[in-house]
């Protein structure tokens, strides 16, 4: 007997088992040969922070793979799941989403002839990870984010979020920028300041309250890294890696055993910057229209490999 799949097969960093989600009103719960899902549709408050980070109708599969066959069980799931997918005209406010384990790269071929396509990864950094001194000196001070600076820091968050938008990975509402600021009040965050003036921002979300986060890693007290953002003229100055390496120290001070973060899959920069400080990928989001015909019409033209 094939003995069960382990996701820390895969990466230590993994919890130990992904369960599905507990049911709740109006899921579809959903049974192939080798695997369990449960699919939910969500539609965030458009004025809360969530309705910046996914679309305004957004449909989820979850997954349990346990069978031998694991690529073969997620082709039947993802085609069960997309019998119930409403049809939605193009350009719709609407996406299919899929969480899955960024390692598992046996089941790229599968999630890509289903039409879907990487769109976030959740990275993870073990504490002790070290990061790379910058080439040169940062032409920029590095201090704690304070009251005076949440003007020019809401502003340099607001602009990291218009760049991600063109990548997939948010979506810049009416709420956005009031919710920026929220953010920012309570945030504990260091900037950049050079010429008098703030060129860099960090935010990490309260190191006391990122107990959510302890789902997706193996981590008794994760930290989370919410925002970077460096100004255009001041990108490969050494800025952000000063401003990484601050936020790195105080978290692993406050007990932190992992460091995690989001980033776009399409972004050019953001991959290889978060390497080099020491992070990896761990979950991928994979994301589609929410639209049946789409999809099957994707699989026909593209077919797994």
């Amino acid at each position: 007997m094939r003995a069960a799949w382990r996701p820390r097969a895969l990466d230590p960093l993994l919890p130990r088992a992904i369960p599905l989600p507990r049911p709740a009103a109006g899921d579809v719960l959903l049974c192939v040969p080798g695997a369990a899902g449960v699919y939910r549709r969500k539609r965030p408050d458009p004025e809360s922070f969530d309705a910046s980070w996914c679309a305004a109708d957004r449909h989820e599969l979850h997954a349990d793979l346990t069978g031998p066959d694991r690529a073969a069980a997620l082709d039947a799931l993802l085609t069960a799941w997309e019998e119930h997918l409403v049809p939605w005209p193009p350009g719709a406010d609407a996406e299919a989403v899929f969480t899955w384990p960024s390692r598992d790269a046996a089941l790229v071929p599968v999630l890509r002839g289903h039409g879907l396509t990487p769109q976030r990864v959740a990275a993870v950094r073990p504490a002790g990870r070290t990061v790379p001194w910058p080439r040169r000196a940062p032409e920029a001070c590095v201090r704690p984010l304070g009251p005076a600076d949440l003007d020019a820091a809401a502003a340099l968050w607001l602009a990291e979020l218009h760049w991600e938008a063109q990548f997939g990975s948010c979506v810049i509402r009416p709420s956005t920028a009031r919710n920026v600021g929220r953010q920012l009040a309570g945030a504990l965050g260091w900037v950049a300041e050079a010429g008098g003036r703030v060129v860099g921002l960090l935010a990490v979300e309260d190191p006391r309250r990122t107990a959510w986060a302890a789902r997706l890693a193996r981590a008794r007290h994760p930290g989370y890294l919410t925002s970077l953002m460096v100004t255009p003229a001041y990108r490969g100055s050494g800025i952000g890696t000063a401003l990484v390496r601050t936020a790195h120290a105080a978290l692993e001070e406050a007990g932190c055993t992992v460091t995690m973060l989001h980033y776009a899959a399409l972004n050019p920069l953001s991959g290889p910057f978060w390497h080099r400080c020491g992070y990896r990928p761990l979950w991928t989001t994979w994301t589609g229209p929410a639209h049946r015909g789409h999809v099957n019409g994707a699989r026909a033209s593209a077919p797994p490999g």
